[in-house]
């Protein structure tokens, strides 16, 4: 197999020097920048296979991750390591991981602790150091929503209406609280609080009617971000165990509608006839569908238009000049709005691609006269992947002009053409989808058509190429259960992702619909995809200037670098420096270079790995001497525009099913456990104890205690942003006066409406303040300075019950009510001092995510289902690699119940061709 691809792209380079070898010497140099270019900043494209689409909080996602050359779609060599993260709505990282990769391929798990990862829309996303080099249109990124566990869980329905009224837009929603049983919840007092992301913007009470409605009304200012905003629901009144919703409201105003127009080839250019690809996006940033007509600007009716798929679609237009030309559309909810269309150029030209067989494609030049003089020649050039399949000098002899240009050119995904004027400028381009049909066919037999509760499936797993000639490959598989998971066929895969997602910018609905039933809509639909999107790949300032040093280098293996200097901050060649550490155990030994710098590098990494560097001048001794490691800095990305919805908003039925079991396996465990008695839960909470804590009220006699443990958790978080993520309450006051004469106010640290007092190993932090004008920045410089790695654990003492005990730090006309205190407990018990210890580093990189066994429960004929066994994920295999017959089997059991299983594979056989496939087992 490997033998027939480079052969192909053999071929194919050929076909292109022959082409390239009739053209101008400029095509060539053309050719020659972009190949360099590639050749020096290659492309890495990844893909995550998860075990299912959302979670659960204390779910565990599984996943398998392919890392592959975004040219030949082989496996990646230049990055061994690859980040995983967890952003929130936010965009602030909740979770962060490294996961090692291996000829291309890595596979691991993320745990969803309740205590770190709350209920809410979240963002996936995953990529190596190298693609940082990019841009984040080459992150890997999927949406995902994690659900809370309650014993009694609500569900919520809610629904929007426009009230127009003055300058602003006010909208009334209505909320319908029901239990699972669909009965309404009666004359519940709730805390209302309309947010936008975390910025609270109104705060209502109210109770729920006879039939469980709350109705409130609000208005939208013009600055407001209507994609982040949400109503935060909670009980009051209820001492115990109250319930918390996020709701995300998805306000569609009609007239919000944003409606784009894409000519094809770029420009409308008059007298030359256009195909106009449109793109219609409602306000939540999802598509909507819209119907109307075009008028030009004397209100004649030019043509319709109407989106046949997602909001797009295409409509033809000659322009004529001195025209302009609107589009009336009817919008949904019953109102009409006029767009404009692009404006029309006098002079141009246009490209246009049409299929012309199954085997070539009609490429059509047009130009305006003054363009298509005879003599005056364009270049054309065809790329996919980043490289360069075909190219041709275009001289006109006519005002048209027509290439028959073969598919076998370029292999299968998204190609861009581009017509390119003698000068090297950009004037058309245009996106098409090749399938060259070769990409892996996959089949899942299973040994019987129906299994039983606790039954052993075994799937018998076949794979092939086009020609039915046997694969070996690396593939992943989950099963899941239909009646806990939906799973969307249209959703993202492996193939749809790296030929289609991958090549485009935004977000691309249902991507797999292009690839699952293949049709004439279908085709028609990718076309006006193609049409209306934007390209993932370099621009043309990128190919004619100096190629740029990149700003990330490739990590082909875990790693640790850093520099030694003196106390002139100069570096120290030939130092010795030394590795300790006990996971993994090591201790190892090497110099300095000229410039300073050390590596460790070939060892294994482990899941929470700690490195004790210590440096040592000529003499031996460690003072007058500093270490600087390279530590991880990480990038920061846009926010998602689409929030994914909670499935207790309007009540998504699968993930019900999935709480329902859970919980009723929690029920017969807890019966189990008392001998067949339920017995009364009894929650006993111990007291964290932070170790040589000054608390002046004991060790964890505290309103809230962090302690080591959520300091290793925090890993390298500074103390400003540990405080202000997990401390409640915590808050900086004040504001810099707006009268230049006036003198600044001071900004002060808070829990609620209490200045803070900062203890460190029991010294007050403004016992070293001499001056109270700059208190807010003195206090910054040691919040940002040290790191939960510095840090044993923080004590905050902020109620009445504990501040008495601290009157001692206040001036004596002070009242302590008016005062917090937080007690932070150092590793060195030092007390605030801005000073590392000279020639010591401790490094603690990310954790690594290790491969683990995906528990798989095994049972006799003797075993009866008792409820326990009510997994979603009923199998998770991230590593199957067929035999030279192209054939695996796997095996499983049934869970307890009868249900429906969807299995979904897929995989790659590294040599470029990958495959997808999904298949049905019943269990009865």
């Amino acid at each position: 197999m490997n033998h027939l691809k480079q052969l192909f792209f053999f071929v194919l380079f050929l076909q292109c020097l022959m082409t390239f070898a009739q053209a101008q010497p400029k095509l060539k140099d053309i050719v020659s920048a972009m190949d360099t270019l590639q050749s020096k900043l290659p492309v890495e494209k990844l893909f995550l296979h998860l075990d299912k689409p959302n979670y659960a909080s204390g779910d565990t996602i599984w996943f398998k991750a392919y890392l592959l050359n975004g040219d030949y779609l082989t496996p990646s060599t230049r990055s061994g390591l690859l980040y995983i993260e967890l952003d929130d709505l936010d965009n602030k990282c909740v979770k962060r991981i490294m996961a090692p990769v291996s000829s291309g391929l890595s596979w691991g798990n993320i745990a969803l602790n309740p205590e770190d990862i709350p209920d809410g829309s979240y963002t996936l996303r995953a990529y190596t150091n190298w693609m940082r080099n990019f841009g984040e249109d080459y992150v890997f990124k999927k949406q995902l929503y994690i659900t809370s566990l309650t014993n009694d869980p609500l569900l919520v329905g809610i629904r929007n209406k426009q009230v127009t009224s003055g300058p602003k837009d006010s909208i009334m929603t209505s909320l319908l609280f029901t239990g699972v049983n669909k009965h309404p919840v009666l004359l519940q007092d709730m805390q209302l609080n309309v947010l936008e992301g975390k910025r609270r913007l109104y705060r209502f009470k109210a109770s729920t009617s006879f039939d469980g409605q709350i109705s409130l009304s609000y208005a939208l200012s013009a600055k407001m971000d209507t994609r982040k905003l949400m109503i935060q629901a909670q009980e009051i009144n209820k001492k115990e165990n109250a319930r918390q919703w996020l709701l995300p409201v998805a306000i569609n105003r009609p007239e919000k509608v944003d409606l784009q127009f894409m000519p094809e080839g770029g420009n409308l250019v008059a007298g030359l006839p256009t195909l106009i690809g449109f793109k219609a996006i409602g306000e939540d940033g999802r598509s909507v569908e819209i119907e109307g007509k075009i008028y030009n600007n004397k209100q004649q009716l030019i043509t319709g238009l109407k989106s046949t798929h997602k909001g797009m679609g295409a409509f033809y237009l000659t322009p004529e000049i001195d025209e302009s030309y609107s589009a009336m559309v009817d919008l949904p909810g019953g109102g009409r709005k006029s767009y404009p269309l692009p404006g029309v150029k006098s002079t141009g030209t246009h490209l246009q691609i049409r299929s012309k067989d199954a085997d070539s494609l009609e490429v059509s030049i047009t130009a305006t006269n003054d363009l298509a003089k005879r003599g005056n020649s364009f270049y054309l050039l065809g790329q996919a992947r980043n490289m360069v399949c075909y190219g041709a000098l275009i001289v006109f002899n006519k005002g048209i002009i027509k290439k028959t240009i073969v598919r076998s050119l370029f292999p299968t995904g998204v190609a861009r053409f581009t017509l390119l004027s003698t000068d090297k400028r950009p004037l058309n381009e245009r996106m098409i989808y090749i399938d060259q049909h070769d990409q892996l066919q996959l089949y899942i037999r299973s040994d019987r058509t129906t299994y039983a509760p606790h039954d052993s499936i075994a799937l018998k797993l076949q794979v092939t190429d086009r020609k039915g000639q046997p694969v070996r490959g690396f593939f992943s598989l989950a099963v899941t259960d239909d009646s806990q998971v939906k799973c969307d066929s249209n959703a993202d895969n492996l193939m749809s992702n790296i030929l289609l997602s991958s090549c485009l910018k935004g977000t691309i609905e249902d991507p797999n619909y292009y690839f699952d039933y293949p049709s004439p809509e279908t085709a028609a639909a990718l076309d006006n995809l193609l049409l209306t999107q934007g390209w993932v790949g370099y621009n043309w300032e990128q190919i004619y200037g100096p190629v740029k040093p990149s700003a990330f280098a490739a990590e082909p293996e875990f790693a640790i670098h850093g520099k030694v200097t003196n106390i002139f901050n100069k570096p120290v060649a030939n130092s010795e420096i030394r590795l300790l550490s006990k996971k993994p155990h090591l201790l190892l030994n090497t110099l300095t270079g000229n410039d300073g710098r050390f590596t460790f590098r070939g060892f294994s990494p482990v899941d929470t790995a700690s490195f004790f560097i210590q440096a040592f001048n000529k003499h031996g001794k460690s003072f007058n001497i500093g270490i600087e490691v390279d530590e991880f800095t990480p990038p920061v990305f846009a926010q998602t525009a689409i929030l994914q919805r909670p499935w207790y908003l309007n009540t998504d039925t699968a993930m019900l099913q999935n709480l329902n079991s859970i919980q009723a396996k929690q029920a017969v465990r807890d019966k189990m456990d008392g001998l067949g008695r339920v017995l009364k839960q009894v929650n006993i909470v111990s007291k964290k104890i932070i170790k040589g804590s000054h608390n002046l009220n004991g060790p964890g006699e505290a309103d809230q205690v962090l302690d080591e443990k959520a300091m290793e958790k925090a890993g390298k978080k500074t103390l400003g942003d540990l405080l202000e993520e997990k401390v409640a309450g915590y808050n900086v006051f004040g504001f810099w006066s707006l009268k230049p004469a006036s003198p600044p106010m001071p900004m002060y640290y808070m829990i609620k409406d209490r200045k803070i007092v900062f203890l460190f190993d029991g010294m007050p932090l403004e016992r070293y303040q001499r001056s109270m004008d700059d208190y807010y920045q003195y206090v910054k410089d040691y919040l940002d300075y040290y790191t939960a790695e510095d840090i044993k654990g923080i004590e905050v003492i902020a109620s009445e019950h504990y501040t008495s005990s601290y009157s001692q730090y206040l001036d004596p006309r002070d009242f302590v009510s008016q005062w917090a205190f937080i007690e932070i407990t150092t590793r060195s018990g030092a007390g605030p001092v801005l000073k590392k210890t000279p020639g010591i580093y401790v490094y603690k990189p990310l954790p690594f995510s290790m491969p683990k066994q995906f528990y798989r429960p095994r049972y006799t004929v003797k075993d009866k289902p008792n409820g326990t066994d009510v997994r979603s994920t009923i199998h998770w295999k991230p590593h199957i690699v067929t035999d030279t017959a192209g054939r695996a089997t796997i095996s499983f059991y049934s869970a307890d119940k009868p249900a429906r299983y969807t299995v979904i594979m897929q995989g790659t056989d590294l040599h470029g061709a990958m495959g997808y496939q999904r298949a049905i087992t019943t269990v009865k």
